[in-house]
């Protein structure tokens, strides 16, 4: 007879949303991206209405518009940090 006791215990439940992986997808030439009014470990989180990634500030790579510019917001946040 085969134990129960192998399996990790988890909590029913939502996850913290901070937990979560972003997500992060290829661009698909519609990316429009929007300050969202979630926070991420304080961190103001953004997302692509075209292909769903999210972005926020602490990552290693810049969001751009499917112009190839640079969105205001998000520039504004990356100067800020220079």
């Amino acid at each position: 007879m085969s134990s129960f006791g192998a399996f990790p215990f988890r909590r029913r439940g939502r996850l913290d949303p901070d937990d979560a992986p972003l997500r992060i997808r290829s661009c698909r030439d519609l990316c429009s991206w929007h300050r969202t009014p979630v926070e991420r470990r304080g961190e103001p989180m953004f997302a692509c209405r075209g292909c769903g990634s999210q972005w926020v500030p602490s990552e290693h790579w810049t969001p751009r518009e499917s112009s190839g510019g640079i969105p205001p917001a998000v520039l504004e946040i990356v100067r800020a940090e220079i």
